[in-house]
């Protein structure tokens, strides 16, 4: 009877726990955070606040994933943000899951699909050997810790690795919904995020639904490196529109609008900081007294040297700059011929490049017509050092000495007359 009495009391106190434990469950909060579009800083920045509001109250985060990828070394950070998160982290591909989209759901600890969506075509771009084989290690250090299947996953990138009723070799592994959950990669498929929730164990939990905020999207979108590179030749061909215009117009408005976007972008996604526009600003002033100043010198050194390292730090990684900077030299070596062309035919470059020669023939003069004063005598009327002024035949005249110094009220002679230029020499009381 004891011992019955004590299994009695072991199931009881058992049933308690486990009652206890789906009470705690049934209480818990579950965030529901948007995985969507290019993978870059800005996603990165998102992901890391979503967990790190979670782990403050407890929460649960299942990640809503539909993207095509993006940068490889953001999918990398966001790997380590989910594998390091210390609340629990599924994911829900509600579409695609292609590229760095692999990494990010074999990074979470349980994968489940709608019907249509898909999973893998995680090539590299560049495809060389070294960039393809840390990108497959890092895929299979994500699908390790998690417990997925590191083979099917590196078969998402390298297509050299052939899996027998799978894929073959030189065929890059993407998998269905049901594919995926046939093989084991997924813990099944869902028709909505309210059927994702049931079969993940929180039916009951309180669902708090975590959007990427506008800034944030607009920095997604601004720090794209497709989007940032248009930005960057925007900039740059403005800019030199406006170089060859005279004043300061539009085009170098818009080259200021184009370059703050490109900057703002660095701004809103965390990775940039003001002292990076200041260098770029205080490199355009440098360079803008250098046009002011005859020669090359410091100011032209100092302000290229700005410019440059003011991109530099904006930028995410010295890769990204790289082709940034790249495209940016490259379009806008290509657009401003083009541009010159198209203004020219419609009439707008006749209004800051002179055409004609202005002939004479044609009316035009550089100064008006005087008589020769060659011969002429006359009276220095301040000192000549050598340049200053002397009365001639009646009218007071700019003139210069031959070389040598002439007190106020000598005598004069001229020995050469060119338009607007009279050379003199002193008379001395011998020659008179």
């Amino acid at each position: 009877m004891k011992r019955l009495l004590m299994v009695a009391v072991a199931i009881i106190v058992g049933l308690g726990v486990v009652t206890g434990g789906q009470a705690l469950a049934a209480d818990q909060t579950v965030v529901v955070a948007e995985v969507s579009g290019e993978v870059n800083a800005a996603m990165s920045a998102y992901i890391e606040d979503v967990i790190d509001n979670a782990e403050k109250s407890g929460s649960a985060v299942v990640l809503n994933i539909d993207t095509f990828g993006g940068q490889i070394l953001e999918a990398d950070n966001i790997k380590k943000t989910l594998l390091n998160a210390e609340v629990p982290v599924d994911c829900y591909i509600s579409g695609n899951a292609l590229s760095a989209g692999v990494l990010i759901s074999v990074s979470c600890e349980r994968i489940i699909m709608a019907d249509s969506a898909v999973i893998g075509a995680a090539e590299t771009i560049p495809n060389d050997e070294k960039t393809l084989s840390t990108w497959v290690g890092i895929l299979k250090s994500a699908a390790e810790a998690r417990g997925h299947d590191t083979g099917l996953v590196a078969a998402m990138a390298d297509k050299r690795i052939a899996i027998e009723g799978v894929t073959n070799t030189d065929e890059l592994l993407t998998l269905g919904a049901q594919d995926a959950a046939d093989l084991g990669l997924s813990d099944g498929t869902a028709e909505n995020i309210g059927d994702v929730l049931r079969q993940l164990g929180y039916s009951n939990a309180a669902v708090s639904e975590q959007s990427m905020s506008f800034s944030a999207k607009a920095a997604q979108f601004r720090t794209s490196t497709t989007i940032a590179s248009l930005l960057f030749i925007a900039a740059i061909v403005c800019m030199g529109i406006e170089i060859f215009t005279p004043g300061f117009g539009i085009f170098g408005g818009l080259s200021i609008v184009f370059f703050g976007l490109y900057f703002g972008g660095g701004f809103l996604a965390g990775y940039a900081e003001w002292w990076t526009a200041a260098l770029f600003i205080f490199g355009i002033v440098m360079v803008g007294i250098e046009i002011a100043v005859p020669g090359f010198g410091v100011f032209g050194i100092l302000g290229i040297l700005g410019i440059g390292a003011g991109l530099l730090f904006a930028a995410r990684d010295l890769s990204s700059f790289l082709i940034i900077f790249a495209s940016g030299i490259v379009g806008g070596s290509v657009l401003l011929p083009i541009l010159y062309q198209i203004f020219k035919r419609m009439g707008l470059v006749r209004k800051v490049v002179l055409f004609g020669n202005m002939e004479t023939a044609q009316g035009y003069t550089s100064h008006e017509e005087s008589e020769s004063v060659v011969g002429k005598q006359g009276v220095a009327e301040t000192d000549l050092r050598p340049a200053g002024f002397a009365r001639i035949n009646g009218s007071r005249l700019e003139v210069v000495s031959n070389g040598a110094y002439i007190v106020k009220g000598s005598a004069i002679a001229v020995v050469e007359h060119t338009p607007g230029h009279v050379v003199v020499d002193e008379v001395k009381e011998e020659d008179m």
